[in-house]
């Protein structure tokens, strides 16, 4: 049996997420999904729109995911978050290719490697993004007149 994972926000669940989420489990037989917790979410990027304890139920509930954890182990901390992902019993990680030769995955695909654990490109859906979504809440309605 071939244990997969992926590790990310997954803040305001899009459909993006979900084809990434759907692909990862076609290529293993079981998926575990590592959420990022709020406090290093805020620290390392910004606060979720939608709390961790949410995010992690949301995907929890999809079909294609076995299971869900919280992770707060950024994965700047190269070291720390290789061991995080080495103890978490998976072979293969599943990562958006929009991360592919990114100076964090040069420095953390090697240490999986060693770890026995494949990184796995997956395509990016274009067009679609959380920051996308963020931008146009943001946006003012047109005026309507």
């Amino acid at each position: 049996m071939l244990i997969g994972g992926t590790i990310g926000v997954f803040d305001l669940l899009h459909v993006g997420h979900l084809r990434f989420l759907q692909a990862a489990r076609q290529r293993c037989d079981r998926l575990q999904v590592g959420v990022g917790a709020d406090d290093l979410l805020a620290r390392t990027k910004r606060r979720p729109v939608i709390d961790e304890h949410q995010r992690l139920e949301l995907l929890a509930g999809l079909r294609c995911v076995d299971a869900v954890c919280r992770f707060d182990i950024g994965l700047d901390q190269t070291a720390a978050s290789a061991e995080w992902i080495a103890a978490w019993g998976i072979e293969r990680l599943f990562v958006s290719d929009d991360w592919r030769g990114s100076a964090r995955w040069q420095r953390l695909e090697p240490l999986l490697a060693q770890r026995g654990i494949g990184c796995l490109w997956l395509p990016y859906t274009a067009g679609i993004s959380t920051s996308l979504i963020r931008q146009r809440i943001a946006e003012p309605e047109p005026d309507a007149r």
